[in-house]
């Protein structure tokens, strides 16, 4: 019985590790998600702003040009 006590503890213990473990992977990933969409957000509107400017993006350069 002592040992039954002992595995259930250890897994219980193993379970909360496992779980806190996953919990901080996932908020990895919603903040590196976040950051991926404000880059993107923030690109495009460089892009966008250029061409209202009637400029023309530079893709290899990441610049406007000609206006």
């Amino acid at each position: 019985m002592l040992i039954g006590l002992v595995a259930m503890a250890i897994l219980a213990i193993a379970t909360s590790i496992y779980g806190l473990g996953r919990e901080s992977a996932q908020v990895d990933v919603i903040e590196q998600n976040q950051e991926a969409g404000d880059a993107a957000d923030q690109a495009s509107s460089v892009f966008e702003r250029c061409i209202d400017a009637g400029g023309v993006f530079d893709f290899a350069a990441g610049q406007c040009r000609g206006h």
